[in-house]
């Protein structure tokens, strides 16, 4: 018995001492401090980082702080162009082929290679679930940050934004923002409605004073289905008509959707939409491929001067119709530099010191141009 008791007690004093042991240790840890709450700077588009946004769970902490209202910012307002280390950024475009596109990932990769920078590209043309496997392919790969166009349709996208978030990898989206609730930083973005509002206002005065009297018709060529800025350009033309226009004359005779943003969608919809309804006297573009494609048609249809167009972007090739004083007249300025140049910016900015975006979306200022100013802004050397 006695024998027994002392196995007994043996095997229980080295337990104690392994607990002993093992407490020791986790006490010579230091606790983590709490992280000072967030304070915002003097400084336009960007806060202070909490001490924590290093980790996944502090990283959907961090993004669920930021306020949602959208801010119009200035560039210079960003924090610098300039890599503290030698960072991976992964830039997972919808498309890098057409112009506007293009001119967004030419730009973005200029200025970040600059900074000292290395890009990984990745082009999904529009598919979603090529995306989500794209965007798995960075995080295998461990890049630092990623900026995204994201692709439609946006809950697809969503799900491999919460992967990233896990893997603790911010994410800067460009163009188009995320759908709400979605796991990223911010979104850097032109203020679609308000550049939409701009484009419809223009036309609607321009058409009632060039037909003082009856109806007038309009047709508005739509870009793809569940494209968020799509629909918010579009609203923002059509409420502008209907402010401008307090009679109610002038009317939507034709909405289509082209089902892309390029000249060729832009051609085939317009001649659509003209044949259907010769009575025309103005086509909105959602985009300005659109109505640099609509040109076309109404030329080839010899209806370019009974015509006035107007769309957001202001590409070279849209600036040049309207400075050869054809049937555009009115561009509400889309920069991809600006958008492009503001994703680079807030995506450093977060990597080098934890400054993080005052704000979900940032807007940058609204521009419109008109035939009287065209020359302020085209530029024969532009690639886009």
């Amino acid at each position: 018995m006695r024998k027994k008791f002392w196995k007994k007690m043996a095997v229980v004093m080295s337990a104690v001492m392994m607990i002993s042991l093992l407490g020791a240790c986790s006490s010579g840890q230091e606790e983590p401090e709490t992280p000072p709450a967030q304070t915002e700077e003097n400084t336009e588009g960007e806060t202070e980082a909490p001490a924590e946004a290093e980790g996944s769970g502090d990283l959907l902490t961090l993004y669920n702080s930021i306020p949602a209202e959208a801010e119009h910012v200035n560039l210079d307002s960003l924090p610098e162009l300039k890599a503290d280390k030698e960072y991976t950024i992964g830039c997972a475009m919808t498309n890098v082929s057409t112009g506007w596109f293009k001119g967004l990932y030419d730009n973005l990769e200029i200025l970040l290679n600059e900074a000292g920078v290395k890009v990984l590209l990745v082009e999904c043309n529009d598919d979603a679930n090529t995306q989500v496997n794209q965007v798995e392919n960075f995080i295998t790969q461990q890049v630092d940050g990623i900026i995204i166009n994201p692709a439609n349709p946006q809950e697809t996208v969503t799900s491999v934004l919460e992967d990233t978030c896990a893997a603790g990898i911010p994410v800067v989206a460009v163009d188009v923002p995320p759908e709400e609730g979605a796991a990223y930083l911010t979104a850097c973005v032109t203020d679609a409605y308000r550049l939409g509002y701009m484009v419809g206002e223009e036309l609607a005065k321009r058409l009632l004073e060039m037909y003082p009297e009856g109806d007038i018709e309009y047709g508005l060529i739509g870009g793809t289905d569940g494209n968020s800025i799509a629909a918010m350009r579009n609203q923002g033309a059509r409420d502008a008509i209907k402010d401008v226009d307090t009679e109610g004359r002038i009317v939507e005779a034709a909405f289509l959707y082209a089902g892309a943003y390029s000249e060729e969608s832009g051609l085939e919809t317009a001649q659509n939409m003209l044949s259907a309804n010769q009575n025309l006297k103005c086509i909105i573009g959602t985009c300005d491929a659109h109505i640099v494609g609509a040109t076309s048609a109404a030329e080839q249809l010899g209806l370019e001067d009974n015509l006035i167009m107007g769309a957001v972007d202001g590409s070279k090739g849209a600036l040049e119709i309207m400075k050869d004083g054809g049937p555009i007249v009115a561009l509400g300025l889309n920069s991809p530099y600006e958008v492009g140049e503001a994703a680079a910016r807030t995506i450093l900015g977060y990597l080098n010191e934890g400054t993080i975006p005052s704000t979900k979306t940032l807007q940058m200022e609204p521009t419109l141009v008109t035939p009287d100013m065209v020359d302020d802004y085209y530029n024969p050397d532009a690639a886009w």
